[in-house]
């Protein structure tokens, strides 16, 4: 039943309507109110058979707000005079850099290539103000911006350098460990893999702290497809306990083939490879994505993204290596060296990682909470997990 605080919306995939729906900013439900010309556009999970489209509105809004636990949470809102992070989506049109997807008042009058990020330049001062921890600053910026649908915990922004690029400084200021971690494992992932196989981040300062930074992963001919999307919920948990349990990662890989998505088995390979040799423990089936062509609808791995929390670098990570012991080496095997012998290796050449000993002091170093007594057990764990890599892809 429609109320004084509900309004009409259409959601939209570039310049075809999709469905109808309403949204209630008193009691924040959404309603679905009709299927449009070009639904088969829709979002993956609106697609499903069955599918409640209430309930797969709401979690396709909240799964592009901003995380409560994001540094400054409270204050954005205040500043913005947003309840929640779903207002603050509604305060613009739901635009992004990660798919095509956005939104507009029923009888509004816009078009997606008039209004779109990837092929115009948008207001970045919002994305300045996070970085700064500036909030006042955002009661004065455009809401016309990327970053009110950016997620994760770290403290990040949509800015412009040389085109659009996302700077992340990690969960808090004064901690270089995420940022460094993420350039780290960046380099060493394109070691291994070519190059349209990882994001590449590069090291940058912001007020002389260090942040990572990206461009955009995708094309405005494509989205970006989480496997949280695509993949059955048994699946992420069985991925949950492959790194505990070898029958786990058999059951998980044999699972994986049965789905017959073209690359998806040799991306947790190389997946598994790397996190065996930078022990990253973040990525779970949100952080990993296909991406899927708009026009085609072809399906391809997208590059591995969102590498903060590697060698070590989160808080678990930094009990456990502040209090190494020779144990020390076995407990990373058991977690993050599940490498089945019976894979494809034939894609790895040790080669190509000579000398990366010398890039993880150096970065590694730029972090005073990396001692270098701290830095050589970090190379010792990494160089053993490298050797039992170095092996299985002799046999």
């Amino acid at each position: 039943m429609k109320t004084e605080s509900a309004q009409r919306y259409i959601l939209m995939s570039r310049d075809d309507e999709v469905l109808s729906f309403s949204f209630d900013f008193a009691t924040k439900k959404f309603e679905f109110l009709a299927k449009l010309a070009h639904f088969e556009k829709a979002p993956f999970a609106m697609k499903k058979e069955n599918a409640d489209l209430c309930y797969e509105l709401y979690d396709f809004f909240k799964g592009r707000s901003i995380t409560e636990h994001r540094h400054g949470y409270k204050q954005i809102l205040e500043a913005t005079g947003c309840k929640d992070t779903l207002e603050l989506i509604f305060k613009g049109h739901g635009l992004s850099l990660s798919n095509h997807f956005w939104f507009k008042k029923e009888g509004e009058s816009l078009s997606y290539k008039d209004i779109n990020f990837f092929e115009h330049p948008w207001d970045d001062r919002f994305g300045r103000a996070l970085l700064n921890d500036d909030f006042d600053a955002l009661k004065d910026c455009s809401y016309e911006v990327p970053d009110i649908l950016t997620q994760g915990w770290a403290i990040k922004g949509w800015i412009y350098d040389h085109g659009p690029k996302l700077y992340k400084l990690g969960i808090q200021k004064g901690h270089a460990e995420e940022s460094l971690s993420e350039v780290l494992t960046s380099s060493l992932a394109r070691r291994m893999f070519a190059s349209d196989e990882v994001v590449s981040y590069e090291l940058k300062q912001w007020n002389e702290e260090y942040a990572s930074s990206c461009s955009p992963m995708i094309t405005i001919d494509e989205e970006l497809v989480h496997l949280s999307e695509i993949l059955p919920p048994r699946l992420a948990d069985l991925y949950s306990e492959k790194s505990k349990s070898r029958k786990a990662a058999k059951e998980f890989f044999h699972a994986i083939k049965e789905e017959g998505i073209d690359g998806l088995e040799e991306l947790f390979i190389k997946l598994s490879c790397l996190r065996s040799l930078c022990f990253i423990g973040d990525l779970h089936f949100d952080n990993i994505a296909m991406i899927r062509n708009i026009n085609t609808g072809e399906l391809r791995p997208a590059p591995f993204f969102d590498l903060a929390g590697a060698f070590g670098s989160t808080k678990s990570g930094q009990e456990f290596l502040s209090k190494p012991n020779q144990g020390s080496l076995l407990i990373v095997y058991f977690f993050f060296g599940n490498l089945d012998p019976e894979w494809d290796y034939s894609w790895y050449d040790p080669r190509r990682l000579e000398g990366f000993e010398d890039e993880i002091r150096a970065t590694l170093s730029k972090s005073p909470f990396y001692s270098p007594s701290l830095i050589d057990t970090i190379i010792d764990v990494y160089s053993h997990q490298k050797k039992a890599l170095d092996k299985l892809s002799k046999k």
